[in-house]
């Protein structure tokens, strides 16, 4: 694998993980109700479904995947399922704070396990990184230790890009004070993640 080819795929993860979709406005949902931690949290879920799709990608497994095709629609109906159920109890929640800030290990592990099936409940994302990856990588040629690197790679572009997400959405939950900014921060992030649950369920 040469420099030039490994920074060609570098950037083209990052664009597609930058890019607006319902693994961000998950990460930014969360992050504006509830704050950092569940936001970064979720992002790290997310970050470990691909890290899994690309594996698989590398592997040839794509095939495979598509057979099992039906695992992957139970875990996108799921996690839209659970973001509506979310999206909904926050607009009704009124001025008050979601419970979500409780913070317990619990709830915090449902946040990472949202991340994941939104990530894996995505079929065609295993597609997008089996068609990008001839594109600009040599798979006949790749090592055992190059494919890791690109595992690697894919792993720290969404931990990164959900992390900014994260970090700007927290800082945005700060300015949610008063009743009426609690009011309007809940009707905004709860309207988003039950549009992104149906955005989810739809594709």
């Amino acid at each position: 694998m040469t420099l030039t080819a490994f920074l060609a795929y570098c950037a083209a993860i990052t664009f597609a993980a930058a890019t607006p979709g319902p693994a961000v406005f998950t990460v930014i949902a969360n992050g504006v109700s509830r704050g950092f931690v569940r936001a970064f949290l979720a992002g790290l879920g997310i970050a470990a479904g691909d890290a899994v799709l690309v594996t698989l990608a590398l592997l040839g497994l794509v095939a495979l995947a598509q057979t099992f095709e039906w695992v992957f629609l139970i875990l996108k109906y799921a996690g839209a399922a659970y973001l509506m159920f979310l999206g909904i109890r926050m607009w009704r929640s009124a001025s008050a704070r979601s419970d979500g800030l409780e913070v317990t290990q619990a709830r915090l592990s449902r946040s990472f396990y949202l991340g994941i099936s939104i990530s894996l409940g995505n079929p065609k994302a295993i597609l997008f990184h089996a068609s990008i990856m001839p594109l600009i990588l040599d798979l006949n040629a790749m090592s055992f230790a190059e494919g890791l690197l690109v595992v690697a790679v894919v792993v720290g572009v969404n931990i990164s890009t959900m992390g900014v997400y994260a970090v700007l959405a927290g800082q945005a939950s700060s300015w949610f004070k008063t009743p009426r900014r609690m009011r309007l921060m809940n009707r905004f992030a709860g309207g988003a993640m039950i549009g992104t649950g149906a955005l989810i369920a739809a594709r």
